[in-house]
């Protein structure tokens, strides 16, 4: 976190930003970010959150026209709040950017990029999209209210940018958001994590879907290891990117996919999200 914070002061050009840091009882550093990062507003949960709840938090403790979520993950470039600013002027309701990856890293730690951030990887033409990742968005805050009451417990950003859309609120992809991640996680918790995020997916996926296409993707589900690892290569070899780096993690990105399939597999079987 402390990463993060430094860089969104050394903001350039910024205009008056006001940085909110949600956090649940799991975070004990906290006492010693307050008081080197005086000007963060830091909320607190009590009890364990998820992401989205944490999310939520942050969202309604903003107060700016323009709201813009990252991560603790996540390194802003210097004009990266300036560049938000500008790209506001156009009319678009949420507006994301690519995450690219701090080098060099630890094959475990490439394997979570590619697995997690892949599809937003360099370059990215700009244009509409229907995805954006919460690592690197931002949003009208009028356009975000309008649909409030999808995100009032959870910021699930699928169904928020889901939400957007059919209120007729268009997503735009702009390069120039860019921003660095670098994130280093231990295998276990890193594979708790995926089945999490796997389960999470699943459960949503299926909470408005006729019971025919919910068994469908119940049946399908033993090919989603397959599909996924598939799907990080080709994006790899397509960009023409960190191709090395992906080879060395792939043993990592293949028990990524099995383990996000399975908790795919029971969020599709269940539907529980949490």
């Amino acid at each position: 976190m402390p990463r993060c914070l430094e860089a969104l002061r050394r903001q350039e050009n910024a205009p008056g930003l006001e940085v909110i840091v949600p956090y649940d009882d799991r975070r004990t550093e906290i006492a010693v970010l307050r008081e080197k990062f005086s000007e963060v507003n830091f909320v607190h949960l009590p009890g364990e959150r998820s992401y989205a709840e944490l999310r939520t938090a942050g969202a309604k403790a903003s107060r700016g026209r323009i709201v813009a979520i990252t991560e603790d993950q996540c390194i802003p470039p210097p004009r990266w709040c300036a560049n938000i600013i500008e790209a506001h002027r156009a009319p678009y309701a949420a507006i994301g950017g690519p995450v690219d990856k701090q080098a060099p890293d630890s094959p475990l730690n490439w394997a979570i990029y590619l697995r997690e951030l892949g599809t937003f990887m360099p370059p990215l033409a700009e244009g509409p999209a229907h995805a954006l990742t919460d690592c690197n968005v931002t949003y009208k805050r009028d356009k975000l209210e309008a649909i409030a009451a999808v995100w009032a417990q959870a910021f699930h950003e699928p169904e928020v940018h889901a939400a957007l859309e059919k209120s007729g609120g268009k997503l735009w992809l702009l390069p120039a958001l860019l921003t660095m991640q670098q994130r280093t996680l231990l295998l276990g918790p890193a594979l708790a994590e995926r089945y999490a995020f796997g389960r999470l997916y699943g459960g949503l996926r299926v909470a408005a879907v006729a019971p025919g296409k919910r068994i469908a993707l119940i049946l399908l589900s033993p090919l989603l290891p397959l599909l996924l690892v598939a799907r990080v290569v080709l994006g790899v070899l397509r960009k023409r990117r960190h191709i090395g780096a992906c080879l060395a993690a792939l043993p990592y990105i293949t028990l990524f996919a099995v383990v996000w399939g399975w908790g795919e597999f029971v969020g599709y079987v269940t539907g529980r999200t949490e």
